[in-house]
């Protein structure tokens, strides 16, 4: 993954879902995806998507962030619990 700032866009569904977490658990996410936004993946539990050149998973607890990572933007296009997240 490359390294450096990145723009950030969020889907509406994936934002919605975040939103209605409880504060501290929406903390976390909001920590480990800004760190991702940086480049910064150390520590993070992230792992690239089968089949997907440029698709990654960040697990924060039971909750997952699909996510695709370009030059200059990160885009986070899901979100969700472990079971639902990767069922279109």
């Amino acid at each position: 993954m490359v390294k450096g700032l990145r723009r950030f866009e969020i889907s509406r569904r994936a934002n919605e879902f975040i939103l209605s977490l409880p504060a501290a658990l929406r903390q976390k996410i909001k920590e480990s995806i800004g760190r991702a936004i940086t480049g910064d993946f150390t520590g993070l539990d992230v792992k690239k998507l089968t089949g997907h050149s440029r698709d990654y998973r960040l697990r924060v607890g039971r909750v997952r962030i699909l996510f695709t990572v370009e030059e200059d933007r990160l885009l986070v296009y899901r979100a969700g619990f472990r079971g639902t997240v990767y069922k279109p």
